[in-house]
């Protein structure tokens, strides 16, 4: 059986009844065409996952990552075990391409985290500017009721006033 290229696989759509090939020469374990039908299927998964996402709940969604998570690490052991059969070159491109892959999952969880941090900043802040508006409320409920004191007392201090001139009239 021939090597299957890429270039191949784009003149002759015959590649997808083809078997993979290892760069040793040897058969790979699925037929090329149910790679892509399981590739098709995970797009499909993808596209749902996508389109509910919006609206599902916080648990649910990091119920779906923890299973996407378990898949990943599913997968990279599978082609681990691929790549230490393919020999010393492929396990260096595969090594370089983990690397890659690694550093583009930490930078996405980077930004997860950065994210999230910038929400409870943003959450901070908003718990902080209604707690200075419930204080401002306060103080000025708090100088209206000192007003209203004021008030009282003046009227009661005039009240006494009036009364005291009134005995000192009528006792007079």
């Amino acid at each position: 059986m021939e090597r299957l290229t890429i270039a191949d696989c784009s003149r002759d759509r015959s590649f997808a009844r083809s078997r993979l090939m290892t760069p040793r020469g040897g058969e790979a374990v699925k037929l090329l065409s149910e790679s892509l039908e399981d590739l098709a299927a995970r797009v499909k998964t993808l596209e749902d996952t996508a389109a509910t996402a919006p609206g599902a709940n916080r648990a649910v969604l990091e119920e779906r990552r923890r299973e996407v998570e378990a898949a990943f690490e599913s997968a990279i052991n599978e082609l681990q075990a691929a790549v230490r059969d393919a020999g010393s070159t492929a396990l260096e491109r595969w090594n370089d391409t983990t690397s890659s892959i690694a550093r583009q999952i930490e930078a996405m969880q980077a930004a997860q985290v950065r994210r999230q941090a910038e929400r409870e900043a943003q959450r901070a802040e908003s718990a902080a500017d209604l707690a200075e508006q419930d204080a401002a409320a306060a103080t000025a409920l708090a100088a209206y009721c000192l007003n209203v004191a004021e008030y009282a007392v003046i009227d009661a201090a005039l009240a006494r006033v009036e009364a005291d001139e009134l005995a000192d009239h009528t006792q007079t």
